[in-house]
């Protein structure tokens, strides 16, 4: 056969292989109806096209995500999978495969993004989430503590935190430490009481929230020695501490295992006594104890009587007196509690109360020091932007903590369509402060973020140049 007469063999197959090159989705008369019920603002993509083409059903993504007619798949746009009440499985869209070993499938369904993230997810963020559910309980006569330090969540150098439970009329034995303490009173009531640096004293009885009011947060500087008791009702208290290395020698000072360690000849002549009444001080310390009497209910407590008066600082802060800040992209409200604005003594730790109503957003922002988070209630999804193309999203519940780096791009969904999600925000630092991407790039000249992001002058000129806070 000659050149020529193969050449002319081949043309009909040039001329089909043409047309697949050229053909397009945009040709699919159902898909090409799909787009024009859609807004203006609907960018179609080359992957869409018929489901059966493609090989797969996209089962794994929510369903009113996508058109209901049975050939076409909506685009991926971020969403949170939906497993529709299977298991979970590393699957989404065209990518991935089902497991053929066992997996612990409710961690999984709690961590869906851990298993089908984003396709925005990208590069290595370390693990950013710890729940305390997953800490090591220590179970002690009159209550018991579970911890989070960087031990269990590394990137969180600034701040440890620790629930503490404290049974009816127990306290937590008299101690100081090298750093701050800042406390949230999840439930119940009790009273806390310590001496300044001028030997001034200060007592307050403290309240966990109720069905129609926030609760109580106190704060210890550095060094102040203190004490913690339970009341009738008991007590629970999330506990943050300016240092995630928080086990660490020289962190914590118990005053029974101070005394247990020095000469009792020693202690004796301090406190001006014979050696024998220090026979019985723990040799080991007992961090909660029981009370042998129960004290004054709540509002009746007096304290001992002080030369020095009693301390100007007030070391408790009731979030229940405090005016919601609503947030003005609505979806929720706000209270903020820092050195700055209400909370003077607080001085090394700034801290926000943040309430998001179903289906709402934290808006997308950043801070200037780590954000160490704390979910209350409700469920939420957050992805943590690090920098050079590289993100992770996680999910979250009850219980859960959570670190965001300084300067850390990231929001906070909360992903009920029925329940709020309520949570902490807490800083190692002075003031609270934060950067609205919205606010941001509707103060910048409308042309330059129109030339960046490919989007319309208009579009830039409709955004918020207030921060939203919180996003209905």
């Amino acid at each position: 056969m000659t050149r020529l007469s193969q050449l002319a063999c081949l043309l009909p197959l040039l001329g089909l292989f043409a047309d697949l090159a050229h053909a397009s989705p945009l040709a699919d008369e159902q898909l090409r109806a799909f787009l024009e019920s859609k807004d203006d603002e609907v960018t179609p993509l080359n992957h869409l096209a018929r489901r059966d083409a493609m090989g797969f059903k996209p089962r794994h993504l929510r369903p009113e995500e996508y058109i209901k007619r049975d050939t076409i798949s909506g685009p991926d746009v971020g969403q949170r999978p939906n497993f529709n009440g299977q298991d979970p499985e590393p699957e989404r869209g065209a990518t991935g495969a089902s497991f053929l070993s066992n997996s612990n499938h409710e961690i999984d369904a709690q961590n869906v993004d851990n298993i089908a993230g984003p396709t925005t997810d990208a590069g290595t963020v370390p693990n950013l989430k710890w729940s305390m559910s997953l800490s090591h309980t220590r179970l002690l006569k009159g209550g018991w503590v579970r911890e989070q330090t960087i031990t269990d969540l590394p990137p969180s150098k600034d701040i440890a935190g620790a629930e503490l439970r404290l049974a009816p009329n127990a306290y937590r034995e008299l101690h100081w430490h090298r750093v701050a303490e800042w406390g949230y009173i999840l439930g119940g009531t009790g009273r806390v009481t310590l001496v300044d640096e001028e030997g001034k004293s200060f007592q307050s009885d403290i309240k966990g929230p109720t069905n129609t009011s926030d609760p109580d947060i106190y704060y210890f500087p550095p060094g102040v020695p203190h004490s913690i008791q339970a009341l009738d009702q008991g007590l629970e208290i999330l506990l943050i501490f300016t240092d995630g290395n928080f086990d660490a020698l020289g962190t914590t000072f118990m005053l029974s295992d101070w005394l247990a360690h020095t000469p009792l000849e020693v202690v004796a002549k301090n406190f001006g006594v014979n050696t024998s009444v220090f026979n019985n001080i723990p040799q080991k310390d007992p961090y909660i104890l029981e009370s042998t009497v129960p004290p004054p209910g709540l509002g009746k407590g007096v304290p001992p009587s002080d030369p020095q008066g009693t301390s100007k600082n007030k070391y408790v802060f009731s979030i229940s007196q405090q005016k919601k800040q609503t947030a003005p992209g609505g979806g929720g409200w706000v209270k903020i509690q820092d050195s700055a604005t209400n909370f003077p003594i607080s001085k090394d730790l700034a801290s926000a109360l943040v309430f998001v109503e179903p289906n709402g957003l934290r808006e997308l922002h950043w801070h200037t020091a780590d954000e160490w988070l704390y979910i209350i209630s409700g469920t939420g999804r957050a992805t943590a932007f690090a920098g050079s193309s590289t993100s992770r999203t996680f999910d979250f519940q009850a219980g859960d903590t959570a670190v965001f780096p300084v300067s850390y791009g990231h929001y906070m969904k909360n992903t009920s369509p029925t329940q709020p999600l309520i949570f902490l925000e807490l800083f190692k630092a002075p003031r609270f402060v934060d950067f609205s991407a919205t606010q941001w790039l509707a103060l910048t000249p409308p042309q330059v973020v129109a030339d960046l992001l490919n989007i319309s002058v208009a579009t830039v000129e409709s955004f918020k140049k207030q921060k939203q806070v919180i996003v209905a």
